[in-house]
């Protein structure tokens, strides 16, 4: 029986002012309830956020070190790029493609880099790695490796590059950043898996999914843009910060839900659609974790 037709039957039903007054005097005796306010919540939320990043910037920051001699190496990081001009490393890794390469090889060969000879300018390939070195006490030095030389930016110094250099030093640059990693070629690919997924589910079900949500283009079309000047960001300027980028992956889900919460009517597709808007933005957290 339909919802409506069952809602007139029930209005049909003569009143019985006895259960009415029953329940009136009932309510009459009890204290009356203060609505519970959400207030206090987003208040501690918002304290909890602020907290949150305020201990990120702590443990991602790298003045926060131990004071110890100078030639004492805390870290190595590095940052491959071919053909960019400009010097791209980071000291931290929460940025894309920037790997730390503090090994045993790679520390030896900086703390003993005096001992190196010097050369004069060597032509520059486009191929070569950005570091940086940072020192116990807090000093940091920026150098470019490539297979002829090795580039002292401070100091404006030439050494020979990686081809003169122990193996071990080249396979630790090689396996830092060749390992493997979450292709982003999979998160299409799982894209289109959920879409046909979903729309054999709908057909079993007979759910008519909107052909239109309105607010879903603009906001689809507004995402991509800025994911498309982010990673022309990466490719011309610099390596992108992960955590902007695991911000903007959350922001999407959300700029693609909120449309279809408003005015998708039915609670299966809403269903579905959460499941696979969540799992997209897990996918592309993964990949951006991973790279």
């Amino acid at each position: 029986m339909k919802l409506d037709e069952r809602l007139i039957e029930l209005n049909k039903i003569p009143e019985n002012e006895r259960l009415k007054q029953t329940i009136l005097n009932k309510i009459k005796d009890q204290p009356v309830k203060e609505p519970i306010s959400l207030k206090p919540l987003r208040e501690l939320g918002v304290v909890a956020a602020i907290c949150f990043i305020a201990l990120f910037l702590f443990y991602t920051s790298s003045n926060q070190i131990n004071q110890a001699a100078s030639g004492e190496i805390a870290k190595i990081t590095s940052y491959k790029h071919l053909g960019e001009t400009g010097f791209r490393g980071k000291l931290s890794t929460n940025y894309m493609g920037v790997e730390n390469i503090t090994t045993p090889s790679i520390v030896t060969l900086f703390e003993n880099l005096s001992d190196l000879p010097t050369i004069s300018a060597p032509e520059k390939y486009d191929q070569q790695y950005d570091i940086v070195v940072l020192f116990k006490n807090g000093e940091q030095r920026q150098y470019e490796l490539s297979w002829n030389y090795l580039y002292d930016i401070d100091n404006n110094l030439y050494y020979p590059g990686y081809e003169q250099y122990p193996t071990a030093i080249y396979s630790d640059l090689f396996d830092a950043h060749y390992k493997v990693q979450f292709p982003v070629i999979w998160i299409a690919v799982a894209v289109l898996l959920m879409n046909a997924f979903t729309a054999v589910y709908y057909n079993r079900r007979q759910l008519v999914r909107p052909t239109k949500v309105r607010g879903l283009g603009v906001s689809i079309t507004i995402n991509l843009t800025i994911l498309g000047l982010l990673f022309w960001y990466h490719n011309t300027i610099g390596p992108l910060y992960k955590p902007l980028l695991i911000l903007f992956a959350v922001g999407y889900g959300f700029s693609v839900w909120l449309p279809m919460k408003r005015q998708v009517p039915n609670l299966n597709i809403l269903r579905v659609e959460k499941y696979k808007i969540m799992l997209i933005v897990v996918l592309f957290i993964s990949w951006i974790i991973m790279y």
